[in-house]
């Protein structure tokens, strides 16, 4: 009989009480037994550590840890501890309001062999009550990084099945962004990679919750931030396209950045507009930078739609 190899599962968690245990549940129901599931706790103040200590008690396979106080608060920095404590040959984040189908585990595993470094499957977006929305958009013939970043499919944390082995060498999520940390961490690690590393499986797998108060549906101010780490993105992904001279990602990325640009004009957020404007200056053609700061010195003079700028901010030595 073929051994079975453990798998890592690793939740961060943050008052999530009310829905981790249909999580877990969903975890318990799996036909694929040799698993370890680690939960952190990123400073929950409301009864996860109850639902916890049940869940331990039940199934010496799940684990409940708390994110070390000298460590960045958020869910990046749990996921990075979670692994550090994991011993799986193979590594599963999720996300604590998110369910697994029995299959979850098993389908990959079936597929998977030595050269494998990566396997995805899919899954479906639903309510908060667990009500269909739709499918995520699954893989065409692409490369899997250009699939990712020309959002041609649609990747997320449950998606991927990582062999340990792959990530012991790379950074992990950068536990200083607080948005956008999948995108980065993704954006790095499918770069470059052999399509003989990575196994696709169009097949369900699992639910994945959107509420309707959390940030997808209701964030719509701007956050400094958050607008650095979708930035930084971009950047990263311009910076990789140069290097494997993709001229589709080049342009989607310059496209998104231009976007940030005037988001920042909108904001008045002159920090993040001069780092922008910078990294333009470098990485364009003279000519275009130039019209790009020729259209910057229009919208700044005449205020227009309400900007407040004043046209000496770009008279800086950029």
């Amino acid at each position: 009989m073929k051994e079975q190899p453990l798998v890592s599962i690793i939740i961060p968690t943050y008052n999530r009480a009310h829905l981790i245990g249909e999580t877990l549940d969903s975890i318990l129901a799996q036909t694929y037994t040799n698993w370890e599931c680690i939960v952190v706790d990123d400073d929950s103040t409301d009864h996860t550590d109850k639902v916890l200590a049940k869940y331990c008690v039940k199934d010496t396979r799940f684990q409940y840890f708390h994110r070390p106080k000298d460590r960045l608060p958020g869910g990046n920095a749990a996921r990075n501890y979670g692994f550090e404590l994991s011993k799986g040959y193979y590594i599963q984040w999720f996300d604590d309001d998110d369910i697994m189908l029995p299959n979850y585990l098993s389908s990959r595993m079936s597929v998977i062999d030595t050269s494998t470094n990566l396997c995805m499957l899919s899954g479906k977006l639903v309510d908060e009550y667990k009500n269909d929305i739709r499918d995520l958009k699954w893989f065409n013939d692409d490369t899997l990084y250009r699939q990712y970043v020309l959002k041609l499919s649609e990747i997320l944390s449950p998606s991927v099945l990582f062999k340990r082995q792959f990530l012991n060498k790379k950074v992990l999520f950068n536990e200083a962004l607080f948005r956008s940390q999948e995108a980065e961490f993704f954006s790095r690690v499918f770069f470059n990679l052999n399509t003989s590393e990575y196994k696709q499986i169009p097949e369900i797998g699992f639910l994945y919750r959107q509420h309707q108060q959390t940030k997808s549906f209701t964030d719509n101010t701007y956050n400094s931030g958050y607008k650095k780490a979708h930035f930084l993105v971009h950047q990263t992904n311009w910076n990789q396209a140069i290097i494997i001279k993709d001229k589709e990602i080049i342009k989607y990325c310059y496209k998104k950045i231009i976007i940030l640009l005037f988001e920042t004009i909108r904001a008045k957020d002159t920090m993040l507009f001069k780092e922008i404007l910078r990294y333009l200056k470098k990485h364009v053609k003279p000519l275009l930078f130039f019209k790009i700061k020729s259209s910057l010195y229009l919208i700044l003079w005449t205020n227009t739609q309400g900007y407040k700028f004043k046209p000496y901010l770009l008279n800086q030595n950029l």
